[in-house]
C-alpha cells in the first residue's frame, strides 16, 4: 500500500501544473488575481509593476494600430468619444473575466484588451 501511495505522489510531482502560457490574457488575469488576493501587500510584489507595464504596452500598441488604421483610411478599431480611450482597472479585469476561459487561454493580452475596448466603445454600423 505504501508503494502505491509513494508512486502516486511521485507521478503527481512529475506532472507540471497546468498553467496559462505567458503572454496570454489568461496568464495576465491569473497573475492579477494572485496580486488582488494579497490585498495591500501586493504593492510590495515585483509582479505588480510588470503587470502594469504589460497593460500599458498593450494599450499603447492598440492606440498606435488605431491611429495607423485611421491614417490609412481603414475602419476604426473602436470608437471612443475622445482621442484617448480609457479602461479603469475594474473595467479591464471584469472585461477579461467576461471573455470565455478557453478563448482567454489562447489570445494575447492585446487581443483581449481590443475586444474589451470594442465592447465598451462600439462603432456605429
Amino acid at each position: 500500500m505504501r508503494f502505491i501511495i509513494a508512486a502516486a505522489l511521485l507521478v503527481s510531482l512529475a506532472i507540471p501544473a497546468a498553467a496559462a502560457a505567458p503572454g496570454t490574457a489568461q496568464n495576465f488575469l491569473d497573475r492579477a488575481n494572485r496580486l488582488k488576493a494579497k490585498g495591500p501587500m501586493a504593492l510590495f510584489d515585483g509582479d505588480l509593476k510588470r503587470l502594469q507595464a504589460e497593460a500599458v504596452a498593450a494599450g499603447t500598441s492598440i492606440r498606435n494600430d488605431r491611429l495607423a488604421a485611421e491614417k490609412a483610411g481603414q475602419p476604426k478599431l473602436y470608437c471612443s468619444p475622445n482621442a484617448r480611450a480609457s479602461l479603469g482597472q475594474n473595467d479591464f479585469l471584469s472585461g477579461l473575466q467576461a471573455i470565455p476561459a478557453a478563448e482567454r487561454s489562447r489570445i494575447s493580452l492585446k487581443q483581449a484588451m481590443l475586444q474589451i475596448l470594442q465592447k465598451k466603445y462600439p462603432c456605429p454600423r
